[in-house]
């Protein structure tokens, strides 16, 4: 009898996992038999579409390295150091994560457009965010960058306490534990938080349309694109964009999972 009910519990939990990844593969699949292989290079190679890829690699790039700049010194003291109101500042990393994109448009949009003080001291350098790079720039790094954060912050938290403090007995300066002992110890964290980063930028569409609009070949990037074409009927173009965005995140995805060596995981 119980070994009948084990089987039984297997079985359903099959049933529903199959459910799961039939869901999944079907939706993901009915982008490849919504256009021709013919249709797709057409579109690719059209001056409108090339140019919102262009855009959004040339975006989310710079995203990632901006992410890694000031977000690895905020990741490294969220990680390692103890102060008063270091919950709160975690917390407030967190919050582009769970707040909607659109909210984050808005905030970045009133922070940096109109008569606002931010807007007025840009200006007087001749810097304009509101429907520029920049403003996509800026708000990709503003939803994206908390990814890298998170993820380097516990990959760091990860690292032995007795090795740092070993490191630091023996003499090393700061800079020097940090450049031998904890970067090549996180380092497979930090690769994991910029793929992240750069899919979260290159996917990113609420914050971005707030903030750059969508001018063709100025700031239309590839989700805003997509948005744009297929809101008008133009099914070809907008499938095509997905299909290049399913592709690099595929490939983000599963060079991870070889890294990692886990099925699960993402960080060491």
């Amino acid at each position: 009898m119980e070994k009948s009910r084990s089987t039984l519990f297997d079985l359903f939990f099959a049933l529903m996992a199959g459910l799961v990844f039939t869901f999944i593969f079907m939706v993901l699949f009915v982008l490849f038999a919504a256009v021709s292989w013919h249709e797709l290079w057409r579109q690719l190679t059209s001056p409108l579409v090339f140019s919102a890829i262009w855009i959004s690699l040339q975006t989310s790039l710079a995203v990632v390295a901006l992410t890694f700049l000031f977000g690895f010194p905020a990741a490294y003291i969220l990680a390692l150091k103890n102060f008063k109101g270091k919950m709160i500042l975690d917390t407030l990393v967190d919050m582009p994560i769970v707040l909607p994109p659109l909210v984050s448009g808005l905030a970045l949009l009133i922070f940096f457009g109109g008569d606002s003080l931010t807007s007025r001291v840009l200006n007087t350098f001749d810097i304009h965010v509101i429907f520029t790079k920049k403003g996509i720039i800026l708000a990709q790094l503003f939803v994206a960058s908390p990814f890298f954060i998170k993820t380097v912050k516990e990959s760091i938290a990860a690292v032995s306490k007795d090795l740092m403090a070993a490191s630091a007995t023996l003499g090393a300066s700061s800079f020097y534990t940090f450049r031998r002992v904890l970067l090549p110890l996180c380092k497979d964290g930090i690769y994991t938080g910029l793929a992240m980063t750069w899919t979260r930028a290159l996917g990113e569409f609420g914050a971005t349309a707030m903030v750059a609009g969508c001018i063709p070949k100025q700031t239309e990037t590839m989700t805003i694109s997509i948005y744009m074409n297929a809101m008008s009927g133009n099914l070809s173009p907008a499938v095509s964009i997905g299909l290049i965005l399913l592709g690099f995140s595929f490939i983000v995805l599963f060079i991870l999972k070889i890294r990692s060596g886990r099925g699960y995981e993402y960080c060491s």
